[in-house]
This record gives structure tokens, sequence and C-alpha cells, in this order.
């Protein structure tokens, strides 16, 4: 993945270069949860819900990784498992916690490629 660090306030976030990747929706999009044993959904700090989907990624000659895509959103797009999907604004953001550190996805939108259409 092409990636290019740019200052956010406290986090960095990184703008993903998505040119010659593909990405294929491995289940539905679904809401991300807060809480699972209540089924509380989360939400961003403007109150948006956070919808979650889950795709392989892809690049030339290179195997297919699993990543998990964040999607703030009051209508969730109709994503479905096997849907090739384009990302719009895709970007990872660094986060660490309890001496445990990561690289979360979110992204801006989120559609499947029509069949038959490039990647």
């Amino acid at each position: 993945m092409g990636l290019a660090i740019k200052e956010s306030g406290p986090m960095r976030r990184i703008p993903v270069d998505v040119r010659g990747l593909e990405f294929r929706a491995v289940d539905d999009i679904a809401p991300k949860l807060k809480n699972r044993q209540t089924g509380e959904v989360k939400t961003n700090a403007a109150g948006v819900p956070v919808y979650e989907l889950m795709v392989t990624v892809k690049g030339e000659g290179r195997r297919a990784e699993l990543m998990s895509v964040s999607l703030p959103t009051h209508t969730p797009p109709d994503v479905r498992a096997g849907q090739l999907v384009r990302f719009e604004g895709l970007t990872g953001f660094f986060w660490e916690s309890a001496g445990r550190a990561g690289v979360s996805f979110s992204a801006v939108a989120v559609e499947p490629v029509p069949e038959g259409a490039a990647v």
C-alpha cells in the first residue's frame, strides 16, 4: 500500500494510495459494536453511527491480506460479501493503548464496483 504521513492533531492520519489494489468484501457491511453484550453501536465524535466492513486487499504480485475498515455514516451502502469494492478517502491511523499498538483503517465512503468495471 502506498502510504504518506500527514499530521492531523495528536494522531497521525495516513492516506492510503489505493491505486493497484483490489478490495473484496468478506462479509456484508455491519454496524460496529461498542458493546457486544448490549448491542450498542459505536458512534464517532459527531454522533454518527460507525459501520465496519471486512475486506481482503490484494496488490499485484502479492498475497491477499484481511483488513477491517470503519465507515461513519447514517446510511450504510449496500455492500455484500463477495463484491469488489472501491473506497473513497481511505486512511489509516496509528493507535496505542495499554502497551498495545496498531493501525486502524477508516474511509469516507465505499461502493460496490459494478460488474465488468475496471477496479
